[in-house]
Parts: C-alpha cells; sequence; structure tokens
C-alpha cells in the first residue's frame, strides 16, 4: 500500500541588486573555480549565511545591580583566570556593566586586579 504525499513548492520571492565590478568579478570567479553552481548559488549562501549571525543575536539579561554583582562574585570565584567578556557572555550581562562591577570589586578588595 502506497502512501500519498502532498508535495508543494516552496515559495520563492526575488531580489535583484547592483555590485560593484570587482564584487560580480570576484563571485564569477569563485563560480568558475567549482564553489558555487552559479552566481544566484552564492548570493543564496552569502543571505544565509547573514541570516544566521541575526539568529545568534543574544538577549541581555536585565536583572538588580546587586542580584548582578553577586553572580559576577560567584562566577569569578568558580572560574578565577577569567575576563569581562567571559563573564557577561556566560551570564548574559551587558559587558560595560560586568567590567565596572569588576572595577568595583578590585576597589573593594574583593578581588585582586591581574
Amino acid at each position: 500500500m502506497l502512501h500519498e504525499v502532498n508535495i508543494q513548492q516552496p515559495i520563492s520571492k526575488s531580489v535583484s541588486t547592483k555590485l560593484a565590478e570587482q564584487e560580480y568579478n570576484r563571485i564569477n570567479e569563485l563560480v568558475a573555480d567549482g564553489l558555487f553552481l552559479n552566481s544566484a548559488d552564492f548570493v543564496r549562501e552569502a543571505i544565509r549565511e547573514k541570516l544566521k549571525t541575526y539568529d545568534e543575536v543574544v538577549i541581555l539579561r536585565e536583572i538588580p545591580y546587586m542580584q548582578m554583582k553577586q553572580e559576577i562574585i560567584e562566577y569569578v570565584k568558580k572560574n578565577p583566570e577569567v575576563d569581562a567578556v567571559d563573564i557577561a557572555d556566560d551570564l548574559l550581562l551587558d559587558a560595560f556593566e560586568v567590567n565596572d562591577i569588576l572595577v568595583e570589586l578590585i576597589n573593594e578588595g574583593i578581588f585582586g586586579e591581574v
């Protein structure tokens, strides 16, 4: 017994753009080198890659200052050799705020400066 499958073609839209001659020539070189089927294939891949970067945008947490400070203290105790950017990335906090709090913690003598 065969099962019927309803296959629908995806809806596609066209986008046109103008490129600098150097860009156009470089794309055609990549196509000639066999890296892409054609220039449209290159453009589709470039768009997919660009869209992925927006999918990876992280929403930072907005938490009270004292909670942020406490989380940073706990994090540094568990990960002593870390910088503000690593802390911010892992705790989903603003890197500038983390840096300010680290400076404050150093000034308070809670952490030493490296």
